[in-house]
């Protein structure tokens, strides 16, 4: 019910703009994927319509970009049949990853454009049993301790079932099993570590088989399992830095000793840029000027973790958080700020609230350009305070993956990936929707 009640909300906007309708439905497609309308079918029938409706007027990166999103064993008949008359670009992610029955893709194919269907009867000829499709077997749902992944051409995982995304989607696998990956042949227990804390940290065991392209016979990338290595009886030491204990107050003097010296370049780099001290060749202005864009990034690194060392150290005063509402209206000049909640008081304390939303802020205007003027609200969603603003035009075709990538727009997936890890470390989050970024901080 919860997710026929956000489909009708979508349904009731208006979305004449572009860019709106673009949003509604990106988060149609999405809602429908999850079994949205599926005990009201005429709700359903108006969402496949609109969805139906809309899709010609999005670029086909979008719509791809979608199916990719959305793909996994089990989806609606009914969204995958308006997939499937699309173009096989857009279709092909959502039917590599589809598990049916013979008569639900007996009913795709009915739906499907000719180019699909071509498609459908490549990858999976009429009257073949499931056991015998072509390409890389699905394996059961994956229990604890074993997930499914794959990844694209160029060796970014891409796709995961059975362990959390955000550890996984933009890793590299080709610089784990280099020469295997590169002769494109199939590896077996490769030995990797997941970093972090939760329950997926740790070495794993990971095998994949090589995919390629129907057809042309173009190499697609890898797809495989990977499996929690088992407890050896003397496990190998780890690295010596892990072992250590943060010593918080030692981090920040080693920050205040980084932004010192990084604070002078920038300044000697602006004086040689501007010539106040006398002409200067244009070579060397054009390199002093690269200096201090080099070094202003750098700074701001330190700046990023003096600020994860503060929110890591739990020094926190105590007291009745800080009030959202000031915080955010000093974007009003650069964003369109609405106060849903005014009254949103955040458990941080005030200045350490300041520099993390003005990083968020920062980094998504960053992906902007000068004409998009975007909106932030103020919310609160319990036990949270949500700070929401627009996505960029220029990331609306992106999904998560796609977004936590490197070499996104402006860098935008590095700011999500720190801003993630920040908002975390306090107990928050940060959340991407098909048409916005919510920024979650505890509430009080």
């Amino acid at each position: 019910m919860r997710f026929d009640d956000r489909l009708s909300t979508v349904l009731g906007l208006s979305a004449q703009a572009p860019r709106d309708r673009a949003v509604q439905w990106r988060q149609l497609v999405e809602l429908v994927a999850r079994g949205a309308g599926a005990t009201d079918p005429s709700l359903l029938r108006r969402a496949l319509g609109r969805i139906t409706e809309i899709a010609p007027e999005l670029p086909l990166a979008v719509r791809t970009a979608a199916a990719s999103a959305i793909a996994g064993p089990s989806l609606p008949i009914t969204l995958v049949a308006v997939f499937a008359r699309d173009e096989p670009q857009v279709a092909e992610p959502l039917l590599d990853r589809l598990e049916l029955d013979e008569q639900a893709w007996a009913t795709i194919r009915s739906a499907a454009s000719p180019e699909v269907r071509a498609f459908m009867d490549a990858r999976r000829p009429a009257g073949a049993s499931l056991d015998q499709v072509s390409g890389p077997q699905r394996a059961p749902a994956s229990p604890t301790g074993l997930f499914r992944w794959e990844c694209g051409p160029d060796g970014a995982i891409d796709w995961v079932e059975g362990a959390p995304r955000a550890a996984l989607i933009g890793q590299s696998l080709r610089t784990a099993v280099p020469q295997r990956f590169e002769a494109m042949q199939p590896f077996a227990d490769a030995e990797l570590l997941l970093a972090g804390e939760g329950a997926h940290a740790g070495l794993w065991q990971w095998s994949g088989e090589p995919r390629f392209l129907p057809g042309s016979g173009r190499f697609a990338g890898y797809s495989g399992v990977a499996r929690r290595r088992e407890s050896q009886a003397q496990p190998a030491p780890a690295p010596a830095t892990m072992d250590l204990p943060v010593d918080h107050d030692s981090l920040r003097e080693l920050i205040h000793e980084l932004r010192t010296p990084l604070t002078a370049i920038i300044g000697f780099g602006e004086i040689i840029e501007g010539q106040f001290l006398g002409p200067a060749h244009r070579a060397y202005r054009d390199r002093a000027g690269e200096i201090v864009r080099q070094a202003r990034l750098l700074l701001a690194a330190v700046e990023d973790l003096d600020l994860a060392a503060k929110l890591r150290s739990g020094r926190m005063p105590a007291g009745e958080g800080a009030a959202m509402a000031p915080l955010v209206e000093v974007f009003a000049d650069r964003l369109t700020v609405s106060l849903h909640d005014p009254a949103a008081r955040c458990a941080l304390e005030g200045g350490l609230a300041s520099r993390l939303l003005e990083r968020f802020v920062k980094a998504v205007l960053a992906a902007a350009t000068e004409e998009e003027k975007l909106a932030l609200s103020l919310d609160r969603a319990h036990p949270n305070v949500a700070i929401a603003i627009d996505r960029p035009a220029a990331t609306l075709a992106l999904d998560e993956g796609a977004l936590l990538q490197p070499n996104t727009p402006a860098g935008l997936g590095f700011s999500l990936r720190l801003i993630r890890g920040l908002a975390l470390t306090v107990g928050g989050n940060l959340v991407i929707e098909p048409g916005r970024f919510v920024l979650l901080l505890p509430s009080v």
